[in-house]
């Protein structure tokens, strides 16, 4: 048995339990990171170096060809790269990238959009100064505006996402109704 975040080898526990964590710091990281099971169940992920996409084997890979996408686990066990991305395809799984609205807490004017969302996966962007809102639109085309002085970009298709995993609020995806914030 291997744990499964760092890959170390791990015993057997007591009481008979198959342990999934080698400590207490791999144990916590698993939790803080957990993705949404509505993402990690799609064979969609990619790894990125500069945020450019690329396969688990480190060749090019495209956010509109399926033949260069993974499932999770492989993403995830991947050493290629900076990172995992998720690739949007139409499915309705969208994605509302916010940038330069957080340090340490969301600005006025991305919690404000935040509080007009239902609860759904939002995460802190690569760079740690951004946000990621992650749920379900009809939309079939991306939008880009500026809302109370808030750039927002809402990806549905033909994109991928750079995920880290550092979740600002872990929930389910909800359908995310966007009329009123869109232009």
């Amino acid at each position: 048995m291997r744990c499964t975040v760092c890959n170390t080898p791990i015993s057997a526990g007591s009481r008979g339990r198959k342990p999934k964590f080698c400590g207490g710091t791999c144990r916590v990281w698993a939790h803080r990171h957990q993705l949404p099971s509505e993402l990690t169940s799609k064979d969609r992920w990619i790894r990125h170096r500069n945020k450019v996409p690329i396969t688990v084997n480190g060749h090019a890979a495209s956010s509109t060809n399926s033949a260069t996408w993974s499932d999770y686990q492989t993403a995830k066990a991947s050493t290629h790269g900076d990172g995992m991305g998720f690739v949007l395809a139409g499915d309705g799984i969208t994605c509302i990238d916010l940038d330069y609205c957080y340090d340490g807490e969301p600005t006025n004017e991305a919690q404000a959009l935040i509080d007009s969302l239902p609860d759904t996966y939002i995460e802190i962007s690569p760079s740690g100064k951004g946000l990621h809102i992650w749920g379900y639109t009809d939309l079939e085309q991306g939008r880009r505006f500026t809302r109370n002085g808030l750039s927002v970009e809402i990806y549905p298709n033909g994109r991928y996402i750079t995920m880290t995993g550092k979740a600002l609020k872990r929930a389910p995806l909800s359908a995310l109704d966007l009329s009123h914030i869109m232009p």
